[in-house]
């Protein structure tokens, strides 16, 4: 039987491409969201799924239980939980929607027997997690909790975040609002085969340095376009930049089997935004040359975050848009190897 998918917070489509690599069969009935560029580039991509673009906490009740879905994807904004951020959690205005739909697990006849969310890691520390876990307990709900790295499924990006998986099938119980929920969350899921990092003797995980020279992980240059010069040209480092910011930058080679966390910055800030590309052909050049690095296109950032070759972009959305709503994005084979999990052995 098919599964019924409720995609909150849709974005351009990562959750929806997970569903499909998971090899699940499943359907997306309706997508929500309220980034209209963001909306433009689903709507290209998933042509025949419904689109909603309201706030989510002005929708009625009427609306969810006619859904009749069975797993509810949810990926919420971030901002409440970044260290860049105020970290006000639940407090934070942003977090209002996704607090909603947590308080419409206790309201809805027809609950959804599965739930996927996706967050940075800052979100493990929130309040908003506590408020989660107790509703899910309330709710009869059984969960999981995760904090992986595409690293670990040989994906050369470094994209560390917080996951949470629960099914409807354990009995509901009382939950005090102050009762709290000890911090355990796993680097393996079963039955998938993945590269497990180094975790300290305070419980401390290092995805970084020891995965990404693993000899498993692919190489960069397995993502790379073949760039004419011309388009090269458009993601060149300027001189300037170059040396404003050389020792800012993190920079690879193809031959690297790594890269940082490319964010809705990228090309608009330097220092932690994600990695530039120096040319395997130059070299011999000095590093610090711009003839020498690049910035890594929208389409590789997209393959490196496990995006199909089938995913593309609406020719009028400019390449600043493109690297933000990636930056906003998820790693798609990290959540399809999840769905595949939650859906068929959890």
């Amino acid at each position: 039987m098919s599964i019924r998918v409720a995609e909150f917070y849709s974005g351009i489509g990562g959750m929806h491409f997970a569903l499909k690599e998971s090899g699940v069969d499943g359907q997306v009935v309706r997508a929500f969201d309220i980034n209209t560029v963001a909306n433009a580039v689903y709507k290209h991509n998933f042509g025949e799924v419904r689109l909603m673009q309201r706030c989510i906490e002005s929708l009625p009740m009427t609306l969810f239980e006619g859904l009749k879905a069975d797993l509810w994807t949810m990926s919420p904004p971030c901002q409440p939980y970044t260290r860049q951020g105020l970290q006000q959690g639940s407090e934070d205005a942003r977090a209002k929607s996704f607090l909603f739909l947590v308080g419409l697990l206790a309201k809805l006849q027809r609950k959804p027997k599965y739930l996927l969310v996706e967050n940075v890691t800052g979100f493990d520390k929130s309040d908003t997690r506590t408020i989660l876990l107790r509703q899910l307990v309330r709710a009869g709900y059984r969960f999981e909790e995760y904090v992986l790295n595409p690293l670990q499924l040989c994906y050369p990006n470094s994209r560390t975040r917080y996951y949470l998986l629960a099914k409807l099938d354990a009995q509901p119980r009382e939950c005090s609002d102050t009762e709290e929920f000890p911090h355990r969350f796993c680097c393996d899921v079963p039955g998938a085969n993945l590269i497990q990092p180094e975790i300290d003797t305070n419980g401390n995980v290092d995805f970084e340095r020891s995965i990404w020279h693993h000899d498993g992980v692919r190489q960069v240059k397995e993502f790379l376009e073949d760039l004419s010069p011309e388009e090269l040209a458009h993601y060149q480092l300027s001189q300037q930049l170059a040396d404003r910011h050389e020792c800012v930058h993190d920079v690879v080679t193809p031959d690297d089997r790594r890269t940082l966390c490319f964010t809705k910055g990228y090309t608009w800030y330097a220092k932690g935004t994600g990695t530039l590309l120096e040319f395997q052909d130059k070299t011999g050049t000095d590093s610090a040359d711009s003839h020498n690095i690049r910035y890594f296109t929208p389409r590789e950032v997209a393959s490196l975050m496990g995006f199909p070759a089938s995913f593309t972009f609406p020719s009028d959305t400019s390449i600043k848009q493109r690297y933000r709503l990636l930056g906003n994005s998820l790693s798609v084979s990290v959540v399809a190897m999840l769905m595949d999990y939650l859906l068929t052995r959890m």
